[in-house]
């Protein structure tokens, strides 16, 4: 009662209201099964990506992380304009991480619109399944008109141990590029450009050193929408006619972290798409 009486009293006297929204996430290690064999990764709520959070400009946001974990932990929120001490990154403005079995409540007051995404930044929980979508809504009536409003989020998912890769990389940059030019390759060159021009291609290859073919870090990956596979198929339905709001979110960075000698001559630890 004394509530509603509040909010009639907000109402006549004209006094603005301030969206004040409180959210929970869950950070565990947990069997879940995303290409057909049950492997252990990291979720938050039970789920890879972890869950759509939808906030307001102008709201009060309350954020309670609890690590189920033996490990710590941490939630960045990407883009979000926020103090210092909330950002979430361990060793930056005095935040220690959240250490395992404990609760760290972020807060912070809402300053933009648009759509961005939260992630871990501790060790390499992001690429094991800590992240997920933010939508930021505008205070009053969207500019943008539509019918359905569909988060897409793109990422990536391998089964094996996000440490384990970590540690074959700093064994070799290249342990995962199977597709290697040959001794055939080179004759094939030399066939059709000539010794001279093939020559230099392999030449300036090698003083890269990096093969042609490497295309990415890691190489097996199945790739996510929404955390659905192809096979899953995240579908987003609409009627003809309606007008569809996409969200895209790049989603995880999972160029990975290591070109190990180029890293140690440009200062580089990860590259970012």
């Amino acid at each position: 009662m004394r509530l509603f009486l509040l909010l009639i009293c907000t109402v006549l006297l004209g006094i603005p209201t301030a969206w004040a929204g409180s959210y929970h996430l869950d950070i565990a290690r947990e069997k879940v099964n995303i290409t057909g064999n049950a492997v252990e990764k990291i979720t938050i709520n039970g789920q890879i990506p972890g869950p759509t959070l939808t906030w307001h400009d102008g709201e009060d946001v309350t954020v309670t992380v609890t690590n189920h974990m033996d490990e710590d932990t941490s939630i960045h929120w990407h883009g979000i304009l926020l103090p210092g001490e909330m950002d979430g990154v361990p060793g930056l403005n005095g935040f220690p991480g959240i250490k395992p079995g404990e609760t760290f409540t972020y807060h912070f007051k809402i300053r933009q619109t648009g759509t961005y995404w939260y992630h871990a930044h501790s060790n390499v929980q992001e690429q094991e399944g800590v992240y997920g979508s933010l939508v930021v809504k505008p205070k009053g009536n969207d500019h943008i008109k539509a019918d359905r409003d569909y988060v897409v989020l793109l990422s990536d998912f391998k089964e094996e141990d996000g440490n384990q890769i970590l540690g074959n990389l700093k064994m070799s940059s290249e342990y995962y590029q199977f597709d290697r030019r040959t001794l055939g390759d080179f004759f094939s060159d030399v066939s059709e450009y000539g010794f001279s021009a093939a020559w230099k291609n392999a030449k300036d290859w090698g003083e890269m050193r990096m093969l042609p073919t490497d295309l990415s870090d890691v190489t097996g990956y199945t790739f996510l929408m929404n955390g659905k596979s192809p096979e899953q198929n995240w579908t987003g339905l609409f009627k003809a006619g309606e007008k569809v709001r996409l969200r895209f979110f790049p989603g995880i960075r999972n160029f990975w972290l290591i070109k190990c000698q180029r890293c140690k001559e440009e200062n580089l630890s990860q590259r970012i798409i």
